[in-house]
């Protein structure tokens, strides 16, 4: 079996090395007073499940070598000089799972690249960032487990994660839309059709087009008629003008028109969709039945709906409703010429009666969170 040489440099320039063999599955360079290390031999290590590069005195680290690894599941660089890492090579590694930062010097860190899949350990003086596209991927509650942040007394920071979100029209301040292009589609190969509401929501806010974040299908879609070649403007053009189709054949075959705001999109291009929407948003409660036993109402095909969802979120109705709450949604609906029909059944269950509405999981998932109010 071949075998591989890590280099490595002491603070006073000594330079030493320790080998490995390539189908090594842990490679451990723990307390070695290392200033400086060369991972690029570790591009060969196939079956890389860890790498332990703790209680060393790094200052900086280049992780490409480890770009693409399909093996890697845990890297740990806890307890190094390191004032700012590159975690963008770890995006392609599809089974990296934990993540030690914790004791360094960073005072910032762009957790983009891992945060679909990692558990972090991260100091809780780090000023966290993570592009617009993964905003709504998480809850504040699975925000805390994925992040768990370490105070300098070593005690675990009880409070959860803050991060900075960044626009794209900040990150085109600094890179090209080539680069942003990457970013997004690095983020959109972690993340599965159960994510792809939450996804195509930030990104549409992300890039400023808020009024459109009502797209339920496959973000992807949104890059299509984008290439490499392009400016920032003019891929955020071209995104608008795709998203505006994808939206007429969505209400078209009977798709949500929730978050869809038709105020913002009366001055743009997406302005022949307005007619559409405000008839598919009576016809949604039109058909919607919601079905009841007794003085309870089950709520959640209302949910759907752009009017349901309005009145019940002011009501602060959840999915199930008793008594003269109901007639509370009743009489808001009828104050719109609305009506609100009913169906008494045997008994309560989820999806007892389909909804008039096609709507994804993901995006049932978000608005059962929104319900909840589960986001920061």
């Amino acid at each position: 079996m071949d075998e591989i040489t890590i280099r490595y440099w002491s603070p006073h320039g000594r330079q030493e090395e320790t080998k490995y063999k390539s189908n090594d599955k842990n490679i451990d360079l723990t307390m070695r007073a290392a200033k400086q290390v060369d991972l690029l031999d570790l591009s060969k290590c196939t079956s890389l499940m860890i790498l332990n590069l703790s209680n060393n005195l790094l200052e900086d680290l280049d992780l490409s070598p480890l770009s693409g690894n399909q093996s890697l599941t845990e890297v740990n660089l806890e307890n190094n000089h390191l004032a700012f890492i590159d975690l963008w090579p770890l995006g392609n590694c599809p089974f990296l799972g934990r993540l030690k930062l914790t004791h360094n010097r960073l005072q910032k860190l762009d957790i983009t690249p891992v945060l679909a899949k990692v558990q972090a350990l991260i100091d809780s003086s780090v000023v966290i960032s993570a592009d617009s596209v993964l905003r709504y991927l998480l809850t504040s509650h699975e925000l805390a487990e994925r992040f768990l942040l370490v105070r300098p007394d070593r005690a675990p920071w009880a409070a959860a994660p803050v991060l900075m979100w960044v626009t794209y029209d900040d990150l085109a301040k600094k890179y090209d839309w080539c680069v942003i292009r990457e970013r997004i589609l690095t983020v959109l190969k972690q993340t599965t059709e159960n994510d792809w509401y939450q996804i195509q929501r930030g990104l549409l806010i992300g890039l400023g087009m808020e009024e459109l974040a009502g797209f339920d299908g496959n973000p992807v879609n949104l890059l299509d008629t984008t290439d490499n070649t392009m400016d920032f403007e003019e891929a955020r053009r071209e995104i608008f003008d795709c998203t505006v189709e994808l939206l007429d054949h969505q209400i078209e075959n009977e798709g949500p028109t929730l978050f869809l705001d038709i105020e913002r999109m009366r001055d743009t291009r997406a302005s022949k969709l307005i007619g559409k929407i405000v008839d598919a948003r009576r016809r949604e409660i039109e058909d919607t039945v919601v079905p009841m036993k007794g003085s309870i109402a089950l709520m959640n095909n209302l949910w759907l709906t752009h009017y349901g969802y309005r009145i019940l979120e002011a009501l602060d109705v959840g999915l199930r409703q008793f008594g003269a709450g109901i007639e509370k949604v009743r009489a808001s609906l009828e104050d719109l010429g609305l009506p609100l029909k009913t169906f008494e059944v045997e008994s309560i269950e989820n999806d007892i009666i389909e909804p008039a509405v096609v709507v994804s999981r993901s995006m049932k998932r978000f608005i059962h969170s929104q319900i909840e109010k589960e986001y920061l």
